[in-house]
């Protein structure tokens, strides 16, 4: 089984829009010198949201991480010392508007189509209707299938834990294209809201990958 980390990012208030990607890389330079994280992380990408003129896509957040691993524990720092947690911490609030535990989501993986990683996905965060429990929304996700045909990659993450109070949700979508143009053209009409989920609470991106590891040919 597959084991993933995604999380939902907001910059902190004082670094720049523009600045953001770097910033935002140099937090993963920092935590490359805890090699026993690094060690345990299968892939990693950091994808940056494409600020475009299309309905339905959120301006309220930066960006979103996710991270592959064989093992729960290999991704959720639970080896850390105090001091190194410490560490951590500091620098998460350098880089985010509030540190990572409060919008990272740690999931098993369905995956619908295989296939490479792209340059470009759309992530939908997925809050359920109210009227639903959790597993009536699982359900209802599993027999919910539509894929566009430029998809590379189309994955659902399970949250293995409850929503998140400040990040809601109970599913993710992650659709993987080769571009930012087919990604684009995938969403043109609006991200249309499952029936299943509620349409105020859902968060749709586009974004494009600003940091990867490891590199191309490692």
């Amino acid at each position: 089984m597959t084991y993933k980390l995604v999380y939902l990012a907001r910059r902190a208030a004082d670094v720049r829009r523009e600045d953001w990607p770097r910033t935002w890389k140099s937090h993963a330079v920092f935590a490359s010198q805890f090699p026993a994280l690094e060690a345990k992380i299968d892939w990693m990408r950091y994808c940056n949201r494409a600020d475009l003129a299309l309905p339905d896509l959120s301006q309220a957040h930066d960006g979103v991480a996710v991270a592959a691993g064989e093992t729960l524990e290999g991704l959720n720092g639970a080896s850390f010392d105090e001091a190194d947690r410490a560490r951590i911490d500091a620098d998460e609030l350098r880089v985010f508007d509030m540190l990572t535990p409060n919008f990272t989501y740690y999931c098993k993986e369905d995956v619908l189509r295989d296939g490479p990683l792209g340059e470009a996905a759309v992530w939908r965060f997925l809050k359920r209707r109210a009227d639903l429990s959790r597993e009536e929304f699982a359900a209802a996700w599993d027999a919910h299938r539509p894929t566009p045909p430029t998809a590379t990659r189309y994955v659902r993450n399970h949250p293995l834990h409850d929503q998140l109070p400040l990040f809601p949700f109970d599913g993710i979508g992650e659709c993987w294209f080769a571009s930012l143009d087919d990604a684009a053209a995938s969403v043109a009409g609006g991200a249309r809201t499952p029936p299943f989920a509620d349409p105020a609470g859902c968060v749709t991106l586009i974004t494009t990958v600003c940091h990867r590891w490891p590199k191309p040919g490692i």
